[in-house]
């Protein structure tokens, strides 16, 4: 078995191969396409793997690839401290710690998706940068409006029938009339895209619309919310057991501690979008105080003074374990089976 270690970049790639003793018998730089990188790893006689580390051109290179070797690996840079923190370190060297780390069984693998659930992936991470677009447009807006002395609270001064009022009090306050119309056009383009973006997420997430229909049958949980959870739990079975599945939301806790001394912190590690798809859930369920056995989880922990803070990165946790109970049981939220 030979073993690649490959350090991508966008236009070449350090390759370094290992064979079944560990020993480095081929190093070559190549260009970083497909042409080159198939006829690379065709030229390598037996059975062979390769590993990349997770990056931007990760999955392209993985569709590449995979139908000529054995296997391939895409792992997480973050785990491979053998590249991170070593003294000597270029392109050359990390391929062939890469290699050696593929030689040794020592990387830590990043999740492949299958087709649909990756097209589902990169549709709602899209969403949610354009969602992040468009309220950037607005605090350019309102910010805008403030520098000129008008301080608009609320969401009226988005509105396309309230703009010339909002536009002739610029006008009055001296500030620049046609500035201002232009981040109203960049607010409406903004606008237009995220729209666009919300029914190409229904359309990608059409494959998996049962799991879709399980989630929105839990309180604070939209369209939107639903089709990003399932595009990273998929199923509900990637991920092992709850405290795994809160690492990797993002939801677990960092221990620091020798000798019984030290503390516990946040993670700062995990899916950000899943984290703050369930924060925010649960935030939800705390500003609307419905009827349901999520608000009464809520309701319970503030009557015994527990900090909010912590009491919704509670509820979230709660919410993301109910998650991935409903789509493994293929079965719909109810509020007997919270209270149970």
């Amino acid at each position: 078995m030979k073993h690649i270690g490959m350090d991508l970049h966008s236009t070449t790639t350090e390759a370094c191969v290992r064979n079944g003793k560990g020993k480095i018998v081929l190093r070559r730089q190549i260009e970083t396409t497909r042409a080159e990188l198939e006829k690379f790893v065709v030229g390598i006689p037996g059975r062979k793997r390769v590993a990349v580390e997770e990056c931007q051109m990760a999955d392209w290179v993985t569709r590449v690839l995979k139908p000529h070797v054995d296997e391939v690996i895409r792992c997480q840079p973050q785990f491979n401290k053998l590249i991170s923190e070593s003294e000597d370190k270029c392109d050359k060297t990390d391929s062939e710690s890469i290699s050696e780390l593929l030689y040794l069984n020592r990387l830590k693998r990043v999740h492949h998706p299958e087709l649909a659930y990756r097209i589902l992936r990169e549709t709602v991470r899209a969403y949610w940068i354009a969602s992040r677009e468009l309220t950037r447009a607005k605090n350019r807006l309102k910010g805008f409006f403030l520098f000129n002395g008008l301080h608009e609270a609320g969401d009226k001064i988005y509105s396309a029938h309230n703009r010339s009022r909002y536009l002739k009090k610029l006008e009055k306050a001296g500030g620049h009339v046609e500035l201002g119309q232009l981040l109203y056009e960049r607010m409406d383009h903004c606008r237009q895209l995220k729209a666009k973006h919300i029914r190409l997420v229904r359309k990608s997430a059409k494959p998996m619309k049962d799991l879709v229909r399980l989630l929105m049958t839990m309180p604070a949980i939209g369209a939107i919310y639903a089709s990003t959870l399932v595009a990273y739990l998929e199923a509900g079975w990637r991920i092992p057991n709850k405290r795994k599945l809160w690492n990797y939301s993002g939801l677990g806790l960092r221990n620091h501690e020798s000798r019984g001394i030290g503390r516990r912190h946040v993670s700062l590690s995990g899916s950000r979008l899943v984290k703050h798809v369930v924060m925010s859930a649960a935030a939800t369920i705390a500003s609307r105080r419905g009827n349901n056995a999520l608000s009464e989880l809520w309701e319970k922990d503030i009557q015994n003074n527990v900090d909010p803070e912590q009491v919704q990165r509670n509820l979230a946790r709660k919410i993301l374990v109910i998650v991935q109970h409903l789509l493994r049981s293929k079965q719909e939220y109810s509020d007997e089976g919270v209270r149970g």
